[in-house]
């Protein structure tokens, strides 16, 4: 099964933390062309993909698109967070 993702809407990194959780079940083929993800997915047994297995990879996609996303608009509280708890720890004399 071909799956064809817009990189305005995934990214690059998303796609294959996705198909990395799906290791176990999916043999994902990652490739890109001018703005377009490219995955070419197998199940690992040699059978058809089904609609549910299909179905839990686009919201693994979604999710870690979201995370991501989420990583990168937190990202200066946690370096503040952290630098914060190492400078009360004596570390840095």
């Amino acid at each position: 099964m071909h799956l064809e993702l817009d990189e305005k809407s995934y990214c690059l990194e998303a796609v294959q933390k996705s198909a990395y959780r799906f290791i176990d079940k999916l043999t994902i083929l990652i490739s890109t062309r001018d703005d377009t993800i490219n995955c070419d997915l197998e199940m690992n047994d040699g059978g058809e993909i089904d609609l549910k297995i299909l179905n839990a990879f686009k919201r693994e996609l979604l999710d870690q698109q979201l995370r991501l996303a989420i990583k990168k608009e937190t990202e200066p509280q946690r370096n503040l967070i952290l630098a914060y708890a190492f400078s009360k720890t004596g570390l840095q004399e």
